[in-house]
């Protein structure tokens, strides 16, 4: 009988045993499981880090490339603007008016201040003005001192180049040259844009 009571208890020691093995089993799975989920957490968090500093960098080349076709932008404005200016000098020559009937700003402002010239200078030179006429004329240098203080700011973004309408050759000689290097300066900016992706 002794050994009929062992039995049970060998049998119940079996399963314990066998439990035990199991659960220790699924203990260092559960432990493996968690050691892979790090190690994939720490793989994911390495990729977004390369991820976040890879967009920091397109993000930088980005508004470098940005910056850079500003700046060609501006070359292009200073060219056309010189190009207007060599066109009218041209027409102005050939005693022709530009076909929307308006003047470059810095060939409007230069005659401006030609007129504010010849009117002040005849003004104080020439004794045998009536006051009427003297009159008429300083209404006249108002309303051109108006406009020049109108142009000035206009101009001085766009004008490189001091236009002498005595010597329009030379002027235009002079437009044509720094509207050249305005143009180049635009393909070298615009040049320099496209590189940034290649480096």
């Amino acid at each position: 009988m002794p050994e009929d009571s062992d039995k049970p208890e060998d049998d119940l020691r079996t399963r314990l045993h066998a439990m035990e093995t199991r659960l220790r089993r699924m203990r260092e799975q559960r432990n493996g499981h968690n050691e892979n989920s790090r190690r994939a957490a720490d793989s994911r968090n390495s990729v977004q880090d390369q991820a976040r500093e890879l967009r920091e960098r397109i993000k930088g080349r980005l508004e470098e490339q940005k910056e850079l076709r500003n700046r060609a932008k501006v070359h292009q404005g200073k060219r056309d603007e010189i190009q207007s200016q060599m066109r009218e000098l041209i027409s102005q020559r050939r005693g022709k008016r530009g076909e929307d009937g308006l003047k470059p700003v810095v060939i409007q402002l230069s005659e401006t201040l030609g007129e504010i010239d010849r009117i002040e200078n005849r003004i104080m030179t020439d004794g045998s003005l009536t006051l009427a006429k003297e009159n008429a004329m300083l209404k006249r240098l108002k309303t051109l001192i108006a406009k020049r203080e109108e142009l000035l700011p206009i101009a001085e973004e766009f004008q490189i180049i001091e236009i002498d309408l005595g010597d329009m050759e030379g002027s235009i000689q002079l437009l044509k040259a720094e509207a050249d290097a305005q143009h180049k300066s635009m393909l070298e900016a615009n040049k320099e844009a496209d590189e940034i992706w290649e480096e």
